[in-house]
């Protein structure tokens, strides 16, 4: 089979590789699609914690097995022990036993990969391949919100408008929530003006309530500059979930702590995803597909991956898809 593959820091090859073998309890899955996210970027330019290379990457996934043909399936990247103290508690994503698809084990980024049975989630008809490929990242966005509570009462602001800052305020929205998107790039605020008007997302920062103050902050960015800031637009009470890891270690001034004692603030954090957010990111997707059908920049091939690292590492336009 033809399958990328990262064999040292900026050197994606073409190759061909053997079909996998799936192990007891595994699938062979046939790639119906696969998105290229900013991790996959910086695993490419810098290596990550979790990567052990030579390594096929893509942990956004969807696809087929022989079993049920044409039945489309997506994958939950993580395969957890099952029987650690954060799996029988329901946050496997903490698993210190944890090997993600894509970064412990080849990923989407061929024509075939094996995954365990466990891991796979049906896709409802009306959601594509390439549609449901972004089935990952909004289960992270999920997990996020559940992370911080997101509530119908709530004023939500995230800093980000690219595709982890639209899909964060999707799953907001679907709880009713108020939500405002904060970028400086005007060029991603523009092509998510449709979605921002027919689902009510601001993007003024001085809003209405107490103060112009809000419930929750993510930051669906690397900047440093919005932990600060978050923490200076939250209510009393209010919470800052660091969604995004930071890019540069921020100077924290003292006065975050006042701030966090006074005013009783809470901070969270959020990392990847469990399967039952999955399960709720597939939900979402049967619900609001058409809805996001923005996201998907464009199609590419296979061998175009390693042309568009540059740019998905600084951020540029949405999710470029393998189909």
């Amino acid at each position: 089979m033809k399958a990328l593959l990262l064999t040292k820091q900026k050197s994606l090859t073409i190759v061909e590789r053997p079909m996998p073998t799936p192990d007891e309890g595994e699938v062979l899955v046939r790639v119906a699609a696969a998105a290229l996210c900013r991790t996959d970027a910086k695993m490419w330019h810098s290596g990550h914690r979790d990567l052990h290379m030579p390594r096929i990457l893509g942990h956004e996934v969807s696809g087929f097995i022989d079993a049920s043909p044409g039945r489309l399936y997506v994958i939950w990247p993580g395969k957890a022990c099952g029987s650690c103290h954060a799996c029988r508690s329901g946050r496997e994503n903490l698993c210190p036993d944890m090997r993600i698809t894509g970064f412990h084990r080849d990923g989407g980024f061929a024509e075939f990969l094996a995954v365990p049975r466990s891991s796979l989630l049906e896709v409802p008809d009306g959601v594509g391949a390439s549609m449901a490929a972004l089935s990952e990242p909004l289960a992270c966005a999920v997990h996020g919100v559940r992370q911080a509570s997101v509530n119908s009462c709530d004023q939500v602001l995230i800093y980000g408008a690219g595709t982890l800052g639209i899909l964060l305020a999707l799953v907001c929205l679907d709880c009713g929530a108020t939500v405002v998107i904060a970028d400086p790039d005007e060029d991603k605020l523009s092509k998510s003006t449709a979605f921002r008007s027919g689902f009510g997302v601001g993007t003024d920062l001085h809003l209405s309530g107490a103060d112009g103050l809000v419930d929750v902050v993510f930051n669906a960015t690397p900047a440093a500059e919005t932990f600060d800031a978050g923490v200076h637009r939250l209510a009393a009470g209010g919470r800052f979930c660091l969604f995004s890891g930071i890019g540069n270690l921020p100077v924290i001034p003292s006065r975050i702590f006042d701030e966090l004692h006074y005013r009783e603030l809470k901070f969270v954090g959020a990392y990847g995803c469990t399967r039952n957010d999955m399960s709720e990111a597939v939900r979402l997707l049967s619900c609001y597909a058409d809805d996001l059908q923005f996201l998907i920049e464009r199609r590419i091939r296979l061998d175009e991956v390693p042309s568009e690292m540059e740019a998905i590492l600084v951020g540029k336009g949405f999710r470029r898809i393998i189909a």
